[in-house]
């Protein structure tokens, strides 16, 4: 196991804090969600462009001596890695007191239990409708029953799970009440995204698509009153509620309507070993060559430091720049 450099925290020249880490494990994914990838997929790297699992545990170690408390799993799909449980067991060895998956659901009914044995508690799961035509329309081809059958047997071992719902507004915004009834009704947690212009896919789905969560969030109140959560310091971008009477959150997202840079304290790792500071730009660092020219975990950990410090910008430029975003496939980097 290679050892973690000596503590300290992960900073931005704009004061913000790092300490959630998001690692895409694979570009891989078996859907074709069409706010996420382009119909044809995504260019694929080849395997020896790839982190193995031992350097990407090396790095795992880095941030976590680097002040990381919060590491998600997505993809692509990360339930198509194949080391995927022992990735989970791995970060929580390491004490990472928040660890989650991200998934479409496909395979939770094979993995959620390993998952859980390895130490996992929260799963967010992708649910963008609860009927089938659409759910298969949305996913071009995903089967809603099965990612169904994975939620059910999910919570029997995993206890915190949450919806993922991309607003569409030519789809499912008409939709969003029986969303929330369905996640109140069965336990789960649920979140509006605002569907973002990532890569070519992410751009049309938004000038055709685009609704904010303020619209979701007025809908919502028609049946609910919602009941705003406290924000713990380490919370993601979203606005959480609850309804009086039900465990269940209530979230919304809002990258383009409401601007929550201020508050970022996030950083993605791509499958290929590629350091990226902001969902919105393609910028990063390459950390694979170094890695695998024998530099030590303190050597990288000065030079992540070094980089975040710099480079990590003030904002994403959706609204005033969204060229910036056109080479970042959503997939790839983990969202």
């Amino acid at each position: 196991m290679a050892l973690a450099p000596p503590a300290r925290d992960l900073h931005d020249r704009f004061g913000r804090r790092i300490s959630y880490l998001r690692v895409s494990l694979t570009e891989h994914c078996n859907l074709r969600c069409r706010y996420c990838s382009p119909e044809q997929g995504t260019p694929r790297f080849a395997r020896k462009d790839h982190l193995t699992p031992a350097e990407l545990d090396q790095l795992l170690s880095v941030f976590r001596g680097l002040g990381v408390r919060h590491m998600r799993f997505t993809g692509g799909e990360p339930l198509l890695y194949p080391w995927l449980v022992d990735r989970v067991a791995y970060a929580h060895n390491l004490g990472i007191e928040k660890l989650s998956v991200s998934t479409n659901g496909y395979l939770l009914d094979r993995l959620a239990q390993a998952l859980a044995q390895a130490g996992l508690k929260r799963l967010n799961v992708s649910l963008d409708s609860l009927i089938p035509e659409r759910f298969a329309r949305i996913t071009r081809g995903g089967d809603l029953n099965r990612v169904l059958r994975g939620l059910f047997i999910a919570r029997e071992f995993i206890p915190r799970i949450k919806l993922n719902v991309v607003l569409l507004k030519d789809e499912n915004f008409a939709e969003i009440p029986s969303l929330v009834d369905f996640a109140l009704a069965e336990g789960f947690d649920i979140q509006f995204i605002e569907t973002m212009p990532l890569g070519v896919a992410g751009s049309m789905s938004r000038a055709e698509s685009y609704v904010s969560v303020a619209e979701a969030e007025a809908r919502i109140a028609h049946s609910h009153a919602l009941v705003a959560r406290p924000r713990a310091p380490d919370d993601g971008p979203a606005r959480r509620f609850c309804v009086t009477g039900f465990a269940s959150d209530i979230g919304f997202i809002s990258p383009i309507s409401e601007n929550f840079c201020a508050s970022c304290n996030r950083v993605r790792l791509t499958s290929t070993g590629r350091l990226v500071y902001c969902l919105g730009q393609d910028d990063g660092v390459d950390l694979l060559t170094p890695l695998r020219a024998g530099l030590t975990p303190e050597a990288l950990a000065d030079l992540i430091c070094a980089k975040v410090w710099h480079e990590k910008p003030e904002r994403h430029t959706f609204n005033d720049d969204p060229t910036r975003a056109a080479p970042v496939y959503m997939m790839r980097l983990g969202g």
